[in-house]
């Protein structure tokens, strides 16, 4: 299994099954997304669900910080940075205790919190081409060890 890929989605459900079969390649990782807004972060977060067999309605957490998708007993969480300023605001929301717990997590705008970096993850950033930018993304995928 690689450790980095770049694949390119031509569709919203394009991007829905590569995030489904990154949530089977990694179904416990912390997950840091990356992307301007519009980019599909949401819509990879949907896919990623889909992945770990969870059906439900998976949103933007950008008004409640954070969203818990259950299904059975996995959980799967969605947390939202764009308001968040520090390093202890997320502690705070209960990210070790998630983690500690074994549940995947997907952050987007991790890199608001600089020292999300430290930590292992899959970072995962999703840019729309300049060829085709109603539908056409680079979603670019590593696996990054625990710089701790």
């Amino acid at each position: 299994m690689p450790n980095r890929a770049t694949l390119t989605s031509q569709s919203p459900e394009q991007t829905l099954e590569i995030a489904a079969s990154l949530a089977r390649q990694f179904p416990h990782a912390l997950v840091l997304l990356h992307g301007e807004l519009g980019a599909g972060k949401t819509l990879f977060a949907r896919g990623f669900a889909k992945g770990l067999n969870i059906e439900c309605n998976v949103s933007s957490p950008s008004y409640t910080l954070m969203n818990e998708y259950k299904s059975g007993n996995q959980s799967l969480y969605h947390i939202d940075l764009y308001r968040i300023n520090c390093f202890e605001e997320v502690i705070d929301i209960g990210l070790f205790d998630i983690l500690n717990a074994g549940c995947p997590c997907l952050i987007e705008w991790a890199e608001r919190v600089t020292e999300l970096n430290k930590l292992p993850h899959l970072e995962v950033c999703i840019t729309r081409s300049a060829d085709d930018p109603d539908w056409q993304r680079q979603i670019a995928w590593e696996l990054k060890e625990s710089q701790i």
